[in-house]
């Protein structure tokens, strides 16, 4: 019971991580498409588990939830960052990873101290996924529910930004959330190896290129 708590903790929107300030390539992609209704919302989303989160966050998360120690986790932070292309999405995960270590350091939680100061010293970059698998295995959850935390986070975040817009209803939007379970369930039960090589593939070109745009708007609510 105490392990589902804590992951119902760290996937409620009110967890202070800072992720408000940004859509993931909502907001970019509705201004490269012209708008979004929740049939295209539901597509944006699975290709970003399909393609993205899947190979990606997943993966990064999994190593830093494994990882023992910082300099295990400097190696998996950077390749990261060597992976994830466009600028905004990169700046995005290092703020957004700083808000929710921030927020664990003031609870203390076991790690998040340390992580800050390796971070501050240069050692680490602090990318979201990163500092979730780190800091959610110190909070009791199991690889299981830290899988299923990352990938509802990701896909609540994308689904209130399109509210936040006006692109969708807020029914509507639960609708399509909960309509990403199966091919998350499905996702989520791809192999890991914990001994493979460190790399997070992506393959989202047409959301890369609308969060690129994205970032030279004159006007915009989110970040990236």
């Amino acid at each position: 019971m105490q392990a589902l708590l804590a992951t119902l903790w760290q996937s409620d929107s009110a967890f202070p991580s800072g992720g408000f300030a940004f859509s993931n390539g909502i907001e970019g992609a509705a201004a490269l498409a012209g708008s979004l209704d929740k049939e295209t919302l539901g597509t944006v989303l699975a290709f970003t588990l399909r393609h993205r989160w899947a190979t990606a966050d997943r993966h990064a998360m999994l190593h830093a939830f494994h990882a023992d120690d910082i300099e295990r986790l400097a190696i998996i932070d950077h390749t990261f960052e060597t992976a994830t292309l466009p600028e905004p999405l990169r700046v995005g995960s290092r703020r957004n990873g700083m808000a929710f270590l921030t927020a664990h350091a003031r609870l203390d939680t076991p790690g998040a101290q340390d992580l800050r100061a390796a971070i501050a010293g240069g050692q680490c970059l602090g990318h979201l996924p990163v500092v979730q698998g780190w800091i959610w295995r110190r909070c009791g959850l199991d690889q299981n529910a830290a899988v299923a935390a990352s990938a509802y986070t990701v896909t609540a975040a994308m689904v209130n930004a399109a509210v936040r817009l006006g692109l969708v209803g807020a029914i509507e939007a639960q609708r399509v959330l909960a309509g990403t379970f199966p091919l998350i369930s499905d996702l989520a039960a791809m192999p890991f190896d914990l001994s493979a090589d460190v790399a997070f593939p992506s393959a989202t070109p047409w959301l890369d290129i609308a969060v690129t745009r994205h970032a030279r708007s004159d006007l915009r609510l989110f970040s990236n």
